[in-house]
């Protein structure tokens, strides 16, 4: 039978997560001493206390977790000053807000930031080649900018390895176009994320891989990942697509 794997970028082919935590810890501390105010110091609570703020933003916010990081930086100096989370999003979500120039290096720094390479996930390189050897296509299904992931996939030296790149929202009607367009070959998708990468994916016939990451948003916390296989690094995938390309045709009716 024929195979088709897709793929999620972030947090599932490279470790995003570890690129972002510094770059939003930087954003935090520099906050910190343009309004005199200070968070937690210790590295984790510090962290835990910006994506308090980083994640209520992202669920009401129609870019999801792509908001734009002027908003971080102004919700974080009025939550250093004391002001309520919630009351703060809905603050900073109103169209009277405009950014402040206060935080304008700031921002640039985090956007400077997380433009640097992540560095692969455990399994990445020797799954991706042993399923190219099998045959099998591989395409990247992401939220991001297409150009960006691209621009990974080159510095990681993998454009031998994936072939087409998507850049679409998440949704099961998303995937049930990708599947159409494969035709008559079994659908994988493997992803971090159980509601975009997983569950979508799997309401539209994709058979799942689940590979959690560093991150994972609150409203995921208690969210059944269904018939998803769960694994600990990437190439765990491998046997069960090969198993796929070796099953015969079904018989012409």
């Amino acid at each position: 039978m024929k195979a088709h794997l897709f793929t999620d970028a972030d947090n599932t082919l490279w470790d995003t997560d570890r690129v972002f935590a510094a770059a939003q810890l930087d954003m935090l501390r520099q906050i910190e001493r343009l309004t005199g105010r200070n968070a937690p110091q210790d590295e984790d609570q510090g962290l835990a206390f910006l994506r308090d703020l980083d994640q209520k933003i992202a669920a009401t916010h129609p870019d999801h977790l792509r908001y734009p990081a002027a908003l971080l930086a102004q919700g974080l100096s009025m939550v250093l000053q004391g002001r309520d989370v919630e009351e703060t999003v809905a603050l900073i979500s109103g169209p009277e807000v405009r950014p402040d120039d206060l935080f304008e290096s700031a921002q640039s720094r985090f956007l400077e930031a997380i433009q640097r390479l992540p560095a692969l996930r455990t399994g990445v390189r020797e799954g991706l080649i042993a399923i190219s050897k099998a045959g099998v296509p591989v395409t990247i299904v992401t939220e991001e900018k297409t150009e960006r992931c691209r621009r990974f996939v080159s510095g990681h030296g993998l454009e031998h390895l994936i072939g087409e790149v998507v850049s679409v929202r998440k949704t099961s009607q998303a995937y049930l176009d990708l599947k159409r367009g494969v035709g008559s070959a079994r659908c994988f998708m493997v992803g971090d994320q159980v509601d975009r990468d997983i569950l979508a994916a799997a309401a539209a016939g994709f058979s799942t891989f689940y590979f959690p990451g560093g991150f994972a948003p609150y409203w995921n916390a208690d969210l059944d990942m269904g018939e998803a296989k769960r694994i600990d690094r990437y190439d765990a995938i491998v046997p069960d697509i090969l198993a796929e390309t070796r099953r015969p045709f079904p018989p012409l009716k």
